[in-house]
């Protein structure tokens, strides 16, 4: 019974590799296998059961009418050719569901996606079932499993509905009863998917922060000479080195915020933040993109303190001018890039501090650079002609390296 099941199956992975479903049986070669070659026993003269075995189990297919075998002399069998017209019956047998069967049921899954208004999501349904009326498997690991792409795309749909920080446990729960389950199954084609299928430029490993869902709490910090009222206390940020730490939850209970400085200037990176010493200055570290609790404080400090001039203080790659585009379309602020120019980058190249680019920063570069990043075209040409990066960590790597050397000297 093992060998005529392999059999069958060794002969329908054949059939359906060769997408012969989709053509005539007067247009198919043979679909057939050769037997010592899916069994290499079969030619092992002195494994007896293995011959008798397998014999068997090819003359039972040919008795049953699914395949067809002629044996030399010697009572061997050299291919066994499959029955085209036979196909459904091998299907049946095998308890197994042909390829346009399994696309048929998965589309049946799409169905339940096909109303939803989120863009995104309707580029996923649109391309998805274009591909299995195509009778291809979708990517991402989903094959034409119908229960595992129901429950990703249940999850992204989820998530596109997110407008608060959710934390990745607390969702999970939510959606499977299990706190982990999203982490374990369904995470990483989740990710992948919201990244091909986002039209804003976002790292992948910040994709799922971009649509508000968190491994864990996240936090703006705020130094310098900045006053946060809440209902019944103030806080003095200039008093605190280091500043203050404020949850998305806090942030709602602001009630003004005042900056007794010329400038305000956000930050994308932590290290950056506590490197940054700028007189005359308020710093806020975001920590890449803001979420809606982060835009609405940097909406209300603006309307407080539309005096001050706003700058932004990124990493010197593509992400790090498309965040800053981000925030200015997405609060109304007019931030002014600092220290993201040709100059900040010759600097560190001169230091030895860049990193070469990927091939998809080059991508993102070359795609983004006279459209929504023109403002910064002259950068990025220099980016690409140099094969450089820099993260903004570097700016006191490159002030440490410069006392050593002149220790040193």
């Amino acid at each position: 019974m093992y060998y005529r099941k392999y059999l069958l199956n060794k002969l329908l992975d054949i059939y359906e590799r060769r997408n012969a479903f989709q053509k005539e049986a007067s247009a198919l070669r043979a679909i057939q296998i050769e037997v010592k070659k899916a069994y290499p026993a079969y030619a092992d003269r002195y494994n007896h059961h293995a011959y008798r075995e397998i014999n068997a189990a090819i003359e039972k297919l040919t008795a049953d009418g699914l395949a067809a075998a002629e044996p030399d002399d010697a009572g061997r069998y050299t291919k066994v050719r499959l029955h085209i017209e036979k196909v459904q019956e091998c299907y049946t047998r095998l308890h197994r569901e042909s390829i346009p069967k399994q696309c048929e049921n998965v589309l049946d899954v799409l169905k339940n996606f096909q109303g939803s208004t989120d863009a995104v999501m309707q580029r996923i349904v649109s391309d998805f079932t274009a591909r299995l009326k195509a009778y291809k498997k979708l990517p991402y690991e989903l094959k034409y499993d119908q229960k595992k792409t129901a429950e990703v795309l249940m999850a992204i749909q989820e998530i596109l509905k997110l407008k608060k920080e959710t934390y990745i446990r607390n969702f999970s729960t939510a959606l499977f009863k299990d706190s982990k389950r999203f982490q374990r199954e369904f995470r990483s084609a989740a990710e992948s998917i919201l990244f091909d299928y986002t039209e804003e430029v976002v790292e992948k490993e910040k994709i799922l922060e971009f649509y508000n869902l968190y491994e864990n709490p996240t936090y703006v910090l705020i130094k310098g000479e900045v006053q946060i009222s809440f209902q019944h206390s103030v806080i003095y940020a200039a008093e605190l080195p280091d500043g203050i730490a404020l949850s998305s939850a806090s942030l709602e209970e602001i009630k003004s915020i005042i900056v007794n400085a010329q400038r305000v200037i956000t930050v994308e990176n932590l290290t950056a933040y506590h490197d940054s010493d700028e007189k005359d200055a308020v710093h806020i570290y975001l920590g890449g993109y803001h979420n809606r609790a982060k835009q609405r404080l940097l909406e209300k400090l603006y309307a407080e303190n539309r005096s001050c001039t706003y700058f932004h203080k990124g990493d010197l790659d593509v992400y790090g001018f498309l965040i800053l585009e981000n925030l200015k379309e997405k609060t109304g602020i007019p931030f002014l890039p600092l220290m993201m120019d040709v100059c900040t980058l010759e600097r560190f190249s001169r230091a030895g501090l860049c990193k070469a680019l990927t091939a998809n920063d080059r991508k993102v570069i070359k795609a983004k650079k006279k459209t929504l990043l023109a403002a910064y075209e002259e950068v990025l040409e220099y980016m690409l002609e140099k094969n450089i990066k820099v993260e903004q960590e570097s700016i006191k790597a490159a002030e440490l390296l410069r006392s050593r050397e002149k220790e040193e000297f």
